[in-house]
């Protein structure tokens, strides 16, 4: 009985600790996701400069070439800098909600995992003494 007893205590141990290193790091990825939703624009590496349209057009125009027959005039930049603006935007926002709702939820669960468990701790330990 001392022999399960022992064997229960140590994998409460380890679930709390697992629970603990879950929790913080949840913890770390929903602040950075609550962080990003502030201001969708910086979050993340992106290869072009969408902050404003003057760095979204001079990123443009060196990306053409001199001999290029093409060379787009400013309403079709300004089009795609809004296009990729809002994609950014867009796709920042789903990441963060998304984050945000599955790092709540493994929160949440990390709580439950770790309240129940160090529960069964204090149970065995009372039992001891």
């Amino acid at each position: 009985m001392e022999k399960k007893r022992k064997v229960i205590q140590i994998y409460s141990i380890i679930v709390c600790i697992v629970a603990i290193i879950t929790f913080i790091i949840s913890l770390s990825i929903l602040v950075s996701s609550i962080i990003d939703l502030g201001n969708p624009i910086y979050s993340g590496y992106s290869k072009l400069d969408l902050s404003s349209f003057q760095n979204y057009k001079m990123e443009v125009m060196k990306s053409v070439d001199k001999e290029q027959a093409y060379i787009p005039d400013d309403q079709t930049i300004k089009e795609m800098y809004e296009a990729a603006r809002n994609d950014k935007i867009n796709k920042v926002l789903h990441n963060s909600k998304s984050n945000i709702i599955v790092t709540s939820i493994l929160i949440l669960f990390c709580i439950i995992l770790f309240f129940t468990h160090w529960r069964m701790i204090k149970k065995y330990n009372s039992d001891i003494e």
